[in-house]
């Protein structure tokens, strides 16, 4: 017992940190060229954390990357991702919602062609992801034209971006962690890898 407990702690302490250098790596590479930067690499990163494991680690999966969000609008002033409702609250509902999607597809499909049902996961996630978000902002801020222009960004150029990588890099990363972590998936079908 005491074990697994400490693997979890050390997984999502390395997790977290992987999280927050690769955000802050994607961040500083384009905050000249695009604002908001846009998230290739910890999306994917986050929605994977979120799709390996049950359902609590999907918790910690979405969480982390909120707080890392939070965290890093600070370093790059970013106002809008200042209010943890915004930054913090849809990253962990996505992540919790990015589980329970590839948990029903699993089940719908009986857990065959696992690969492509977490990248169709994984876009969905994204999906999901971004409607939070951009909800959240609506809904917990104001700021008229700056807001028009982050929601035309986000829509119109991070999320074409984020989705394509999200469904190309989220197995991989899932396939990753498996092998570095040597732990089993914890599908909703038995027995299948």
């Amino acid at each position: 017992m005491k074990k697994d407990v400490a693997h979890t702690v050390a997984f999502i302490g390395v997790m977290t940190a992987l999280t927050f250098v690769v955000l802050t790596l994607e961040t500083y590479v384009f905050i000249y060229f695009i604002k908001p930067s846009p998230a290739f690499f910890s999306i994917p990163l986050f929605i994977a954390l979120s799709m390996y494991g049950d359902w609590k680690r999907s918790f910690i999966g979405g969480t982390v990357f909120g707080v890392c969000s939070f965290a890093l609008s600070f370093l790059v002033g970013y106002e809008v991702f200042y209010n943890p409702f915004i930054s913090v609250l849809p990253r962990t509902l996505a992540g919790v919602g990015g589980y329970w999607i590839l948990h029903g597809l699993t089940v719908l499909t009986k857990g065959k062609n696992i690969d492509v049902i977490r990248a169709i996961s994984a876009g969905l996630t994204v999906v999901l992801h971004t409607v939070l978000v951009l909800g959240a902002m609506e809904i917990f801020a104001s700021g008229g034209a700056f807001f028009y222009t982050v929601w035309q960004t986000i829509i119109g150029i991070n999320f074409i971006f984020e989705l394509v990588c999200a469904i190309i890099l989220t197995p991989l990363f899932i396939r990753v962690m498996k092998k570095t972590t040597n732990t089993p998936d914890f599908l909703p079908i038995k027995g299948k890898k």
